[in-house]
């Protein structure tokens, strides 16, 4: 249940009006991209490169074991078409960060992403969980491991995520924000999430369409490629989890 509701679209906004959205409505921004998962179906991304978008964040895991089917053949498809490719993973509240890094790390090893590595943070299908300062360990838990396999990290999350686990002890890393149908005010983000009611050619049905707020030449080195300093330590060890 949580893996197939979380696979659908990354849900962690509301409010947003639910009329479709084309890319011709967001001419003002330079870089434009979008975000998919298997239950996006089939996709031409030649069609999609064409129609104006530039990049495709693609679901990769959930939690300590899901896997996205379409994961594998949606990279593949992207990088043929010439867009620069993200990945994401649906983080679990109740599940150990190290568990959760090692199956997203396990599952874009050797896949070149353009972006850094996303760890999707939202409260929407995850247990009631209230111990915050849990919740945020197991986030840096699985942050520190993927930087230690030598990605970079970026968080998504939507205000109310923002302000519950982000801000402050979490704020370091590159911010992917959900702001529907508005942009973010307040809030410093290298992409917002604009709406879940794109249309875009390629896709048969409503897609999420996000944004880079920077400029070109910020996006070029964005989008770089660039590895993060591996630290050293063992990669392999369990770390203490705490309580």
């Amino acid at each position: 249940m949580p893996a197939l509701l979380a696979g659908m679209l990354l849900s962690a906004c509301r409010g947003e009006d639910n009329s479709p959205h084309s890319v011709a409505g967001f001419k003002e921004y330079e870089i434009l991209g979008i975000d998919v998962s298997a239950h996006n179906g089939d996709i031409d991304f030649e069609k999609v490169s064409k129609g104006g978008i530039e990049f495709v964040i693609i679901k990769a895991t959930e939690g300590g074991t899901f896997k996205d089917r379409m994961f594998v053949d949606n990279v593949r498809k992207a990088r043929k078409a010439g867009l620069k490719i993200g990945a994401y993973h649906f983080f679990r509240f109740d599940t150990p960060g190290y568990i959760q890094g090692l199956n997203f790390a396990n599952s874009i090893h050797g896949r070149n992403l353009d972006l850094p590595a996303v760890i999707d943070i939202e409260e929407y299908t995850n247990p009631n969980l209230q111990r915050t300062k849990l919740v945020m360990s197991r986030v840096s838990e699985m942050a520190d491991y993927l930087e230690k396999r030598g990605y970079r990290v970026m968080l998504y999350t939507n205000k109310k995520g923002h302000a519950r686990f982000i801000s402050g002890q979490l704020a370091t890393y590159p911010l992917w924000l959900c702001s529907l149908g508005t942009p973010p005010e307040g809030i410093d983000c290298d992409i917002w999430q604009a709406t879940h009611h794109g249309k875009v050619s390629g896709i048969d049905h409503e897609v999420d369409i996000n944004v880079f707020t920077g400029t070109r030449p910020l996006w070029d080195r964005f989008a770089s490629g660039i590895k993060a300093e591996a630290k050293h330590g063992d990669s392999n060890k369990l770390p203490e989890t705490p309580d």
